[in-house]
């Protein structure tokens, strides 16, 4: 039966990749929109719930009174078909009615909108620019979306669960007791007014503690995060010294502050609610004893008033929470929709074709990029790279070689000009297609927390073990690949590498990087300083299998070690954002120029960049 339930939804199916709003309520609205038809049989299953229990406590009032009205020898035959009517209603009805709606409100909403939600955020963050991830911090950024999730469903699940029970509930008793005398509801609507005039004081209170609260937490989660993801940073450079204490110190202290200002504010709730629950049960049962006395009320009346007053005390408690948590979930909501309800900086064009890729020609032409700055970056690159050829990019440290390359891949909004593959301008085709057709190696070999064989395969679910093998051989990798062993007992190809890959030294993770792209096998290759965590050794051995790789392709290589890009076909010098210089290995030494400078200034063959 719960496996029907958990079933029942399919928080993966397709929807609209718009932006999502930024309100809490319409990003609830859009996103809760495949639950509509559960939600609505979840609130009839809570009318009757809560409409059974309301009955069941005016019974007992009658049955009170019918007792006082029976003989013992004649309580059966005057009420057994009647008993057992109420005894089906609560053994079967009220259980199943209970069952269906929490099926319904725990196991089918909530966790299959809480994934929905995460998924969708999940999917629609990891289009964002690289700029815009530079901007924030993972850990933050990740906690949002986690967040998300359940403060959207947190809220919805509040509004189904408890507000809409207990109003149900409290309107079944304003009508129950109005049944009987209309004048016994005057105490309970007089307790409404004052337990909605606490809620109107401490409620926004509450929502506004719970943001500090949720923004102070959101800054400390970003703050460990970012630490541990540089723990060896942190133990070269904090050792001996309390600077990281007074840091983390400080996060803690404010989320700390932060909640107890928020409990604070829960503390007054609470013993408010115990005090004008406390007149309501003096109001009800003193008015009911009163109508007694005067005999205008039966003793099962004094009866009902007990009951619902008692029961009406302790759901005024849990109805006060439920307001809290609503407004605390949408305080949280809001907060975190700031950050990741923004709009994408690069999207595609309105239907973007995909990239039609002939022989791999790349045109830049006059490319201005500063990352919104005044200087920096590119200032004017113009430059042909011939389908099949192989270029070196050379410069010093901010000359704007990873800045051409990451406006090739779409990384960044190019402020001014265009590049054009075999034609195609760039920005007018799918950004998914354009990688497709590039493949990359950098300096810093990007590794998830997945195991080796899930890394070189990346991106290719299709792919076959013989295929990652063979990559995995020009790489020079089995070697080292088939005697690692991790802490959960996998072997090889299986073991964890860690995130970022922090189990592999730097040469083990550039090598699976390698086979990663050489398993791409892309017609556009980019090397950034792809060789640079390899000892000479291993690099001279998989120089061959490079120079294969790059065999028809169109090559650019980023390199401080310039012995590595002297055999290119061109070798293009940037200086400032322009091109100072280009050439071969040889013209460009013949020029007595930068290159030649710098080439004279390596000292084991990388760039002198003092």
């Amino acid at each position: 039966m719960f496996q029907f339930f958990a079933k029942f939804i399919n928080p993966y199916q397709s929807y609209s990749s718009a932006t999502p709003p930024s309100h809490p309520w319409a990003f609830m609205a859009v996103n809760l929109k495949p639950f509509w038809p559960v939600i609505s049989i979840s609130l009839i299953f809570t009318v009757i719930s809560a409409g059974l229990e309301v009955w069941l406590i005016g019974y007992a009032g009658r049955l009170v009174d019918g007792l006082t009205r029976t003989a013992p020898a004649l309580l059966w035959q005057s009420h057994g078909a009647e008993f057992l009517l109420v005894t089906g209603l609560t053994l079967v009805i009220r259980p199943l009615a209970s069952l269906v709606r929490e099926g319904i409100n725990d196991i089918v909403f909530r966790p299959n909108a809480a994934a929905l939600i995460r998924w969708r955020l999940h999917r629609y963050i990891v289009q964002q620019s690289l700029s815009w991830f530079e901007n924030d911090m993972a850990g933050r950024i990740a906690g949002h979306v986690r967040d998300v999730g359940s403060s959207a469903t947190g809220a919805a699940y509040q509004i189904l669960n408890t507000l809409a029970y207990v109003s149900i509930y409290v309107v079944g008793s304003i009508w129950l007791m109005a049944s009987i005398d209309a004048r016994l509801i005057w105490p309970l609507l007089i307790w409404l007014m004052i337990y909605f005039g606490l809620m109107l004081y401490a409620v926004p209170k509450f929502q506004q503690k719970s943001a500090d609260f949720q923004n102070a937490y959101s800054a400390l989660n970003g703050m460990l995060v970012d630490t541990y993801s540089h723990i060896s940073m942190v133990k070269l450079f904090a050792s001996g010294d309390d600077f990281e204490d007074r840091q983390s110190q400080q996060k803690i202290e404010i989320a700390r502050l932060n909640f107890v200002e928020l409990q604070r504010v829960e503390v007054i709730i609470n013993v408010g609610l115990i005090f004008i629950s406390s007149l309501l049960i003096v109001g009800m049962v003193g008015y009911s004893l009163v109508l007694w006395q005067v005999g205008a009320a039966s003793i099962g009346l004094i009866a009902t008033s007990i009951a619902l007053s008692f029961r009406i005390s302790s759901m005024a408690e849990w109805l006060m929470d439920g307001v809290s948590n609503l407004f605390g979930f949408l305080g949280s909501l809001r907060e975190s929709l700031k950050t990741l309800a923004q709009p994408l900086k690069i999207v595609d064009v309105v239907n973007a074709p995909d990239l039609q890729l002939g022989g791999g020609e790349i045109v830049f032409n006059d490319i201005r990029h500063n990352y919104g700055q005044e200087k920096g970056g590119l200032n004017g690159v113009s430059l042909t790279i011939a389908a099949g050829e192989k270029i070196g990019l050379v410069g010093k440290s901010g000359a704007g070689k990873s800045t051409l390359v990451n406006l090739l891949l779409r990384f960044y909004q190019l402020e001014q000009g265009q590049i054009y593959i075999d034609g195609q301008d760039v920005s007018l085709v799918k950004q998914d297609s354009l990688r497709a057709h590039i493949g990359m190696v950098t300096q810093d070999a990007s590794l998830l927390h997945r195991s080796v064989a899930q890394n070189i395969a990346y991106g290719r679910s299709e792919i076959q073990p013989d295929e990652i093998a063979a990559a995995v051989q020009k790489a020079h990798a089995h070697d080292f690949i088939v005697q690692l062993q991790d802490d959960a007992g996998n072997f090889g190809y299986d073991v964890q590498v860690g995130e970022r890959g922090v189990k592999l030294s730097g040469g083990q993770r550039q090598r699976i990087a390698l086979a990663r792209v050489l398993l791409k096998n892309a017609p556009i290759l980019i090397m950034d300083e792809a060789t640079s965590a390899l000892d000479s050794e291993v690099e001279a051995a998989i120089q061959d299998s490079l120079y294969e790789v790059m065999h028809g392709k169109t090559v650019i290589a980023i390199a401080h070690r310039l012995s590595t890009i002297a055999q290119m076909d061109r070798i293009i010098v940037l200086d400032d954002g322009v091109i100072a210089e280009q050439g071969s290995h040889d013209e460009l030494l013949k020029l007595h120029g930068i290159y030649a400078k710098l080439w004279a200034l390596q000292s084991g063959g990388y760039l002198g960049l003092g």
